[in-house]
């Protein structure tokens, strides 16, 4: 019994912590195409503070430009427009540029 909720917290932790979370105002807003050699068809997304870095980039983060994403994409332009403050949670284990992570989900501030 011990080893199965030692390994249920384990699992847990580790969903917690394979997410890093940002909070602020979205100070810059980038879009790439297709054809950009570096990051292609990413809007990358830089918040005021920065992110609080596990392993990734503390200045940018990006959401992968994808029908499943445009809603998120849309949340972050109103957002960046209106100067309105936002939470932004990245997620590590997705990286579409040396340590730059992907945003996994984007809300309003409470």
């Amino acid at each position: 019994m011990n080893n199965k909720v030692i390994k249920l917290l384990f699992i847990s932790l580790s969903i917690v912590f394979s997410h890093v979370q940002a909070a602020g105002k979205i100070t810059g807003i980038n879009f790439s195409g297709p054809d950009d050699p570096n990051h292609p068809n990413i809007i990358q997304i830089q918040i005021e503070g920065g992110y609080n870095s596990g392993d990734c980039n503390t200045q940018f983060a990006a959401i992968r430009d994808s029908a499943d994403r445009k809603h998120l994409i849309s949340f972050a332009i109103a957002a960046y427009a209106t100067k309105e403050p936002v939470t932004i949670v990245v997620n590590n284990s997705d990286k579409y540029f040396q340590d730059r992570c992907t945003i996994s989900r984007i809300s309003s501030v409470y």
